[in-house]
């Protein structure tokens, strides 16, 4: 297993290995032991892998190490010319974004710019949602507030149906007002504790605390008819019908892990498509499907039983 896998799995468990390293957050020697021995022995690729972590991109390893020796020594400027202390990840995003090798003295910046240096790491550019990489900080805190505190939450994986024609048939351009006109209808439907961001592409990734997947439904049949019902406007006032399709899981039934309850979602995604698009999948645990089965066979109104077995 690759250190990056290993410290993926950590965040997974609630460890901010990231935090620890830096040194800004203690843990005991128990801890401590534990930590070093699901990492095992620091190879090459160490730094490698912790670059990665931070930036979702892979440098060698002499400049990798030379990148993490540069975000520490920066924190530590910033922290003493500041006077508290400053998180590895905003030390990061102020060093990287300046890629700056040896520092000659701290910068110190305005709130203002600080925040705009962080959302340059958390936003994508194009349709300013949360990207992937602060979805998964996300997900990482959610299960680890899950597992202590308890509760629930479902994520929904929400893709957009014919998008590959769109892009064919009217260009890049009309694709990415397309992606952002989508992009402000989810935000604007989920509720003020929901995060929703751009998964990747064409996919959006929505976050429900506290959330049942069959509660969910609620939020995914009103998001569908969003898209549905009103045309997309092109630059050249051409209108655009788009709808998407909607994959629903929820912890801890759909996974224990991030990448299981992804999978699941993406699983359930899967067959939203297959059924037709402008569709919904839902993962239940076995006990709320055989509850939802049978609610529904209760509710299909008894002449459907007197058809034919030809279904005519």
């Amino acid at each position: 297993m690759s250190f990056l896998a290993r410290f993926r799995e950590l965040e997974e468990q609630g460890i901010d290995i990231l935090a620890i390293l830096a040194g800004d957050r203690y843990i005991d020697d128990v801890q401590l032991e534990a930590i070093t021995q699901n990492l095992g022995p620091l190879g090459q690729d160490y730094h490698v892998d912790l670059i990665e972590l931070i930036t979702h991109e892979r440098h060698d390893p002499e400049r990798s190490r030379d990148l993490w020796k540069g975000i520490c020594q920066h924190k530590r400027e910033m922290e003493q010319s500041l006077g508290r202390k400053v998180g590895v990840r905003v030390a990061a995003a102020d060093y990287l974004i300046h890629d700056r090798q040896v520092l000659d003295a701290p910068r110190l910046v305005s709130r203002g710019l600080m925040e705009r240096l962080v959302s340059q790491v958390s936003r994508d550019p194009l349709t300013q949602l949360h990207n992937r990489r602060h979805l998964d900080e996300i997900l990482r805190r959610e299960i680890h507030r899950v597992r202590r505190y308890g509760g629930r939450f479902t994520v929904l994986l929400v893709d957009l149906d014919h998008f590959k024609e769109v892009n064919d048939c009217h260009g890049h351009v009309a694709g990415d007002t397309v992606l952002q006109e989508v992009s402000a209808r989810l935000e604007r439907a989920v509720r003020e504790t929901d995060t929703v961001g751009r998964w990747g592409g064409d996919e959006w990734l929505l976050i429900l605390p506290e959330t049942v997947p069959e509660d969910a439904r609620v939020l995914s049949r009103r998001l569908r008819s969003d898209v549905r019902e009103k045309a997309v406007t092109l630059g050249d006032s051409t209108e655009l019908s788009i709808t998407v399709s909607v994959g629903i899981a929820g912890y801890p039934e759909g996974g224990r892990t991030i990448q299981d309850l992804l999978g699941k979602g993406s699983e359930e995604l899967r067959k939203a498509k297959s059924s037709g698009r402008d569709a919904e999948s839902i993962s239940l645990d076995a006990d709320i499907a055989d509850r939802q089965s049978s609610r529904e066979i209760s509710e299909v109104p008894d002449h459907f039983f007197d058809e034919d077995e030809s279904g005519n």
